[in-house]
């Protein structure tokens, strides 16, 4: 695969980030993602500031290379979390869920690198000027909490690229070689995946969870309570509990009611199918395996260099 400046920027062999997602990216998964070189992510917005450490502490015994922390800057406990991982000695922290203003000077001051996620151009252009190193662009097709404006990846991608000068990483409906190379093409400098390491064997995410999602197809997820707190869900019957609370104009606090806490955990770590909250990208119509880590990596990296060259051989002149 195309080495790039985020290769250098986060030490990865392979311009890969693995999505920091809410019970599922524990240290394993972050630490075998790291040892097959791209940059693994433990996703702390499911974690206590005890629970970040005992991960942290984990996943740094079992590899030696880059491993991130993703936080939800809207989280009361975030400050308590910035310093577990300040003290675990984490030096690459991607930030979410709130504005990039409020920490980046800060650990930029302690030596890290910082690269928040963002939804539109817009927010893009705060994030640079807020100093951040690098943007994670993701389109509506992720899984889990996305932007209110519904702007698709590819859409996306070159309204950013036009709109900052600072390192872009694509995300939201990458799962295969052929992807990275397009958004690569697009002029990006990175890509994350999230739903395609949440269908691994190291994922923390319930076998059950990961078999129903091995049958997914096309229309097996839906972007949820856009007015609210916008989310892509698997069409499950908590699904159809909001569809049902939406349709009937259900108000902003009685759908937050209803969603209650602890669904994603109910549902992803848990394995309750029905009742739990199950996120995931739309590109889980396209994932039908559960390989380990090393070996999707393996795999990406093969479909990549077969993308490539095709396109080659089909246009001589490039």
């Amino acid at each position: 695969m195309k080495k790039t400046i985020i290769c250098d920027l986060l030490n990865i062999k392979y311009p890969l980030i693995q999505g920091g997602m809410v019970w599922v990216s524990g240290a394993k998964l972050a630490s075998a993602c790291s040892n097959a070189g791209i940059l693994g992510v433990i996703g702390a917005g499911s974690m206590n500031p005890e629970l970040l450490e005992n991960h942290l502490t984990k996943a740094l015994a079992l590899t030696n290379h880059s491993i991130a922390v993703n936080l939800p800057l809207l989280y009361k406990n975030i400050d308590e979390q910035i310093e577990v991982c300040l003290n675990k000695g984490i030096k690459i922290f991607i930030t979410s869920a709130g504005s990039p203003k409020k920490f980046t000077s800060y650990l930029k001051d302690k030596g890290c690198v910082v690269i928040h996620v963002t939804s539109t151009p817009e927010l893009a252009k705060k994030c640079e000027a807020a100093g951040v190193d690098a943007i994670i662009a993701e389109g509506f097709e992720a899984g889990g909490h996305n932007g209110r404006d519904e702007l698709t990846t590819l859409t996306l991608i070159p309204q950013i690229l036009k709109a900052v000068s600072i390192p872009v990483i694509a995300a939201g409906g990458f799962a295969t070689g052929e992807s990275i190379l397009a958004g690569l093409a697009l002029g990006v400098h990175g890509i994350q995946m999230g739903t395609r390491f949440m269908m691994s064997q190291e994922s923390s995410a319930h076998k059950s969870y990961k078999a129903l999602l091995k049958e997914a197809d096309f229309k097996a997820t839906q972007l949820m309570m856009k007015k609210h707190v916008p989310v892509r869900l698997y069409k499950n019957q908590f699904y159809q509990d909001l569809l049902s609370l939406e349709d009937h104009c259900a108000s902003k606090e009685e759908m937050i009611t209803y969603l209650g806490r602890g669904r994603a955990k109910k549902g992803m770590l848990e394995g309750d199918l029905e009742q739990g909250e199950l996120e995931a990208g739309q590109i889980c119509g396209l994932i039908n395996d559960i390989p380990t880590v090393k070996e999707i990596v393996a795999n990406l990296d093969k479909e990549y260099k077969k993308a490539l060259d095709n396109l080659l051989l089909s246009s001589p002149s490039l």
